[in-house]
């Protein structure tokens, strides 16, 4: 079975997602812009199920109606997206031990990009969620 682990900058939060992984991809979203302070988000979305925080309790922060981002209180490190009507979870990919194995495979909100930033990809580019159908709203 797939593991891998992650947490926050300062190390007092941490995670383990047991499971592969179910996609992957950019977000351009104007929350996650500045949520993150970047251009852009890099997430991967693993089964809610798989996943547990190891070691600390994230901040919680509500977005939108149903939409969480979770992140260390101390450190400020921006980790999970939940939808609470989703089964799965989206996990800051740079906030894993190891990012590698985890290349975007499609960007979505394309329509909020800076319009300086670019990415020398021929990846799939969304409006929205693109090919996802959440309930809540980002």
């Amino acid at each position: 079975m797939a593991s891998y682990e992650g947490g926050c900058l300062c190390g007092k939060v941490r995670f383990r997602v047991a499971a592969a992984a179910i996609d992957t991809g950019y977000c351009h979203c104007r929350m996650c812009q500045r949520n993150t302070g970047a251009p852009v988000v890099a997430w991967t979305t693993f089964p809610a199920a798989s996943f547990s925080w190891t070691a600390g309790s994230p901040a919680t922060y509500v977005s939108s109606p149903k939409v969480q981002r979770q992140f260390c209180v101390e450190c400020g490190s921006y980790m999970v997206f939940r939808n609470e009507d989703s089964t799965e979870v989206s996990v800051n990919t740079a906030s894993l031990d190891d990012p590698a194995p985890f290349p975007p495979r499609m960007h979505i909100f394309t329509e909020s990009r800076i319009a300086w930033f670019r990415t020398e990809d021929d990846l799939p580019r969304h409006v929205g969620y693109g090919p996802f159908q959440p309930v809540g709203n980002d």
